[in-house]
């Protein structure tokens, strides 16, 4: 008996709002990869649904040939994007679709070689320990969310190591995302340094050749910890348990094309998908971040101190509509700056002013 499935060509000229009807193979399931034949090109396209009744009087053609396969969470993922950012099935699922370059033979060493001879430190701070040992019950459990609060240098790094070598230890897979790709070679030597090549990288700047491979070494589980800017929330891990969010305020995670996904969202989703722990840290956590925390969806662990007791900077917040009512009109820099900046002119000094626009 025939068997008929739905599937959604990957056809990047046109926005492909519904799926098509093919005859498959026995052996063809839910996110099997598929040749088809869509208008006058062969296209390859992901097969969302089997055992579907054919439309009435259409004389449905057979798919051509069968390429490999995506877990249906993966599947279930994209449709989720499609339908939560207002973007069509077919533009979401090419983003869990692999590339379809041919290989070059020889794998390219990626960017992150082994770092600065770093050594893991012997012992964690007590908040360090604390947050890991919450995200570790959490591995044994269902999953669930943890925002990790800490400022710059107060060790979130070495806790996102020791959570994936804890998912490692489960025999399970973790993604860590960072929000851009100037910041994937840093991240990426660090745990290369830990985890060796169980370690893969995927992000924008790969051609489709090293993107390609490096998707087959994570696909295999040669590579269970995968390292990328917030495409890699697509990667197909075998057996996910963790995702790390790095920096998971930056609006950098925002895609500008469609489907506009929010990487940091797509993490928390994919991670209850997989009944995984979605561990996102940052130093100033996003507001929505902190509503979640209140609102009981997050579990909240604070690092209060930097590594090795490092003096924490002298922060003073200045309320410039005194200032202007000193004044009495608009005014740029505050007293208070302009006397420490003639301060440090002074003594021959350097200063480096940040202004958001």
């Amino acid at each position: 008996m025939t068997r008929y499935a739905s599937v959604y060509p990957l056809v990047t000229a046109r926005a492909v709002a519904r799926p098509f009807t093919y005859a498959v193979p026995d052996e063809v399931e839910r996110g099997a990869i598929v040749d088809v034949r869509f208008g006058n090109a062969r296209r390859r396209g992901i097969v969302t649904e089997v055992g579907v009744t054919p439309p009435e009087g259409v004389t449905v053609a057979a798919v051509e040939g069968v390429a490999q396969s995506l877990s249906p969470a993966l599947v279930d993922l994209a449709l989720w994007v499609a339908d939560y950012y207002g973007s069509t099935p077919a533009r979401a699922l090419a983003l869990v679709a692999p590339a379809t370059a041919k290989r070059r033979g020889e794998r390219r060493v990626v960017d992150g070689a082994l770092h600065v001879g770093e050594t893991p430190p012997e012992r964690l701070s007590d908040s360090q320990a604390h947050a890991l040992a919450r995200i570790e019950e959490l591995l044994d459990a269902n999953g669930g969310n943890v925002l990790l609060a800490g400022a710059t240098g107060s060790g979130k790094t070495e806790v996102y190591i020791r959570a994936c070598a804890a998912a490692l230890a489960r025999g399970r897979g973790a993604i860590v995302l960072v929000p851009e790709i100037a910041l994937t070679p840093q991240t990426l030597g660090r745990f290369r340094q830990r985890f060796g090549d169980r370690v893969a990288v995927l992000h924008s700047a790969l051609s489709d050749a090293e993107r390609r491979d490096e998707r087959e070494r994570i696909a295999s589980g040669e590579a269970p910890v995968v390292v990328g800017a917030r495409s890699a929330v697509f990667a197909p891990v075998k057996d996910l348990r963790l995702i790390v969010v790095d920096e998971e305020h930056e609006p950098a995670y925002k895609q500008d094309e469609t489907p506009r996904y929010h990487g940091r969202d797509v993490a928390v989703y994919r991670a209850k998908l997989a009944h995984a722990v979605c561990l996102l840290g940052s130093a100033t956590p996003s507001l929505e971040s902190f509503a979640n925390v209140k609102g009981g969806k997050y579990r909240l662990n604070t690092l209060t101190k930097r590594v090795d007791d490092k003096k924490m900077p002298d922060i003073q917040i200045v309320d410039m509509r005194i200032e202007v009512m000193r004044t009495r009109g608009m005014v740029t820099l505050s007293r208070l700056l302009v006397d420490h900046m003639h301060q440090r002119f002074a003594r021959k000094e350097q200063i480096i002013l940040f202004i958001n626009r």
